[in-house]
Parts: C-alpha cells; structure tokens; sequence
C-alpha cells in the first residue's frame, strides 16, 4: 500500500511515517520502491505503525520503542522487555505524582499563609517563605 493508504488507516502524518522509517521503527518491515519511485508498504508496516500508536499512547518514547522491537520477527514484542520498561515508567509516574503532590501542599501553605496584612521582605511576601 501507499503511504496515503497507510494515513488513512492510522490517522498518522506522511511526516511521521516518514521520521519513523528514518529513525529505523521499521527495520523489519518490507518497504519497496515501485518503478516511478513512489514506496509500496506491506501491511506489517501498517501493523507495526498501530503498535507504535499504542505505545505512544502509554507514554513510551522512541528510543524504548525501538529497544522493545529490535527482534528479528516483526511485529513481535519480548514481553519480559516490555514488562521491565512498563514497570520502569510506573515508577518514574509515581516520583512525579509524589512531587505534584508535594507541590500542591507547599501551594496551600502558601495560599493559607497569605492575607491581605502580608509583610514584605526585600519585595517578597513573608508567605513565600517556605
């Protein structure tokens, strides 16, 4: 198929199939060049795209996507890896929830400590003091 097929189907731009073949997500795809030049997509590509589109959506970067999908059947995902990089983005989730959180507290400190009768400090409030 062609690469209007292939948006078609994903909702994905030219440029980012594009960027993705270039950054090597479809290494193990089957990507021919027609006789006027245009590239013929087999349908792993498209497959291959929808997994892409997944993972995105699990907030996985490119370079844990390329890392998940380097074996040597396409399409195909090492479930261990891909156990091991869900549990490392879990825990990267959970320190910025505790942060957030953090934040929020030191926000309602602030706010609770602000009145109209504030004080300055060289041209700070005292209820930034926290």
């Amino acid at each position: 198929m062609l690469i209007g097929e292939i948006v078609k189907k994903t909702g994905i731009s030219r440029d980012t199939i594009r960027f993705y073949e270039k950054e090597g997500l479809f290494k193990n795809c089957l990507i021919v060049r027609r006789g006027n030049n245009y590239k013929e997509y087999s349908s792993d590509v498209l497959e291959q795209l929808q997994l892409i589109l997944t993972l995105r959506k699990l907030n996985f970067s490119l370079s844990e996507i390329r890392n998940l999908t380097k074996i040597g059947k396409p399409n195909l995902l090492d479930c261990n890896d891909l156990s091991k990089s869900i549990n490392k983005n879990i825990e990267i989730i959970d320190e910025q929830i505790h942060a957030l959180l953090k934040l929020k507290d030191d926000l309602i400190k602030v706010d609770s400590a602000c009145t109209p009768n504030c004080s300055f400090i060289d041209k700070k409030p005292t209820c930034l003091n926290c």
